[in-house]
């Protein structure tokens, strides 16, 4: 299977599982041995200045909630637009960062744009594949307004299953046959 990296994995209405019911999970790594992705849709109560005394002594600027990556556990991350912080690239507009003094830059600046994750979302070898064959995801390329838009959590899931199904109909009907909005056909 071809690398899902820069993908967008879209719950399917059937899944039920409370991790990732109505979930948009950003594919950041994706190869023979797994896949590690972000839920972008999923925001924590918490303030981004609440925990950072805890990750560093360098000031932090950001105003924002941390976001819940989803149910693995592990350290700070940042999903960003700076590529020289980049510590993983996903696409060229959509970069991570994992090291201490790029999420230092990043919190210190309102310069671009970042979100700032616990967690993350993990599948073994195969696994991934195997939900993929079960109907449990449905796939669309991730664009940054997906990641750094300002929908809501069932917005941009209910967006991203529509553009999923727009993308399946044109590949089965001629554009010129396809209403903008389907209901006035």
């Amino acid at each position: 299977m071809e690398s899902l990296r820069g993908r967008l994995l879209i719950a399917s209405p059937s899944l039920v599982d409370p991790n990732f019911h109505q979930a948009v999970v950003l594919i950041a790594a994706h190869g023979e041995s797994g896949a590690l992705g972000l839920i972008l849709n999923r925001e924590l109560e918490v303030g981004l200045a609440e925990v950072w005394g805890q990750i560093s002594d360098e000031p932090c600027v950001r105003d924002q909630k941390v976001r819940h990556g989803g149910p693995v556990g592990g350290t700070l991350m940042a999903l960003h637009d700076q590529r020289p912080m980049a510590d993983m690239i996903v696409q060229d507009d959509l970069y991570v960062a994992t090291a201490l003094n790029a999420m230092e830059w990043l919190a210190g600046t309102v310069e671009g744009r970042a979100l700032f994750y616990i967690g993350h979302s993990g599948w073994g070898s195969g696994q991934l594949e195997s939900e993929l064959e079960e109907g449990t995801w449905l796939v669309l390329p991730a664009s940054a307004d997906h990641v750094f838009g300002d929908l809501d959590a069932f917005a941009l899931w209910k967006a991203a299953a529509t553009d999923v199904g727009r993308r399946e109909i044109q590949g089965l009907v001629a554009p010129r046959h396809i209403p903008n909005d389907p209901r006035t056909n």
